[in-house]
This record gives structure tokens, C-alpha cells and sequence, in this order.
């Protein structure tokens, strides 16, 4: 195993280890809170934001995606809120398990992409794109930061399964 100095680490089989300062804990913390109200208020037909949260099963179906919609719309949404107490759960615990960490995952990529959709963010898109607007900036600067906290969990449950791999 490699040493690692960023957030998120594997420990050892099935426990990781998150660190994050006090500011970056209490930012998480109220962007989950914005999360939840967003799901709670909004669906994919009000907000584009949602629907990107929720991409049609059945793109070219109209009929078959309202279908899906109607039977599993619910259980999705209820998925992501269930992720979005986990994460709210352990937030002041370093150490998790690998169902908190994807958990973790699941939430922060979810903010990650209301953030990315709110401010119009492209593969081809760059800090001088927000630079103009100082809101648009900093969401930017967030967005960013939630793609590099995720890569740090992406490479530990990578790690989790690399090992699993070889001991099977």
C-alpha cells in the first residue's frame, strides 16, 4: 500500500479515513442541506438541476420513461436522501466504512452536478469562463473542489477493490 496525504485514504479492509478541516466539514454540511431541499421541492420537470440528478431511463421513450418514472421515480429519490443522512450521519467521523463512502460519493457527486448545471459547466470549461462574475467564480471554485475530494474517494474504494482482487 502506497502512502497518501490527501482526504480520503483506505485503512484497511473496509474502513477508510476522512480529513477534513472544520470549514470544509461545515461547507458539506450545508450544501447536503441545500441538496435535500432542492430534492424535496423541486422534481426533473421543474428544475434542470433535478433532472440532471435523475437522467431518463429511456431517453428516446417518452412513454417508457414516464413509466419508469412513475415505478421507480420515488425509490431513486428516496436512495439519494437516505445517502444524503448517511453523509450528514458520519459527517464529524473520521473513519468510515465503504457503504458511508459511497455514500459520500453518491452525495457529493449529486452537488457536484447542481453546481455544474447551474453555472453551465462544459468538459472545455475553465476558471477564466467564471471569471467575470464573482459568484460564478467561487461556485466554480467549488465545483472544482468537489471533483478533486471525489477523485480522492474514487482512488480509495479503488484501493478497496484492488485488494479485494487479490485476495480472492
Amino acid at each position: 500500500m502506497r502512502l497518501r496525504r490527501g482526504p480520503v485514504r483506505r485503512l484497511e479492509a473496509g474502513r477508510f479515513v476522512v480529513r477534513l478541516s472544520a470549514r470544509e466539514r461545515d461547507a458539506v454540511r450545508t450544501f447536503i442541506d441545500q441538496l435535500r431541499v432542492l430534492l424535496t421541492s423541486e422534481n426533473p420537470s421543474s428544475d434542470p438541476a433535478v433532472a440532471r440528478l435523475f437522467p431518463p431511463a429511456q431517453p428516446d421513450d417518452v412513454l417508457g420513461n414516464l413509466e419508469y418514472e412513475q415505478h421507480h421515480g420515488n425509490e431513486l429519490l428516496l436512495a439519494k436522501l437516505e445517502a444524503l443522512d448517511t453523509v450528514e450521519r458520519t459527517l464529524e467521523r473520521e473513519e468510515l466504512n465503504g457503504d458511508d463512502m459511497l455514500a459520500w460519493l453518491g452525495s457529493l457527486n449529486s452537488i457536484r452536478l447542481v453546481v455544474g448545471t447551474r453555472l453551465g459547466v462544459t468538459e472545455e470549461s475553465t476558471e477564466a469562463d467564471f471569471a467575470g462574475d464573482e459568484q460564478s467564480s467561487e461556485m466554480f471554485s467549488l465545483y472544482g473542489y468537489l471533483t478533486w475530494l471525489e477523485g480522492w474517494i474514487i482512488e480509495a474504494l479503488d484501493e478497496e477493490l484492488s485488494s479485494e482482487d487479490t485476495t480472492h
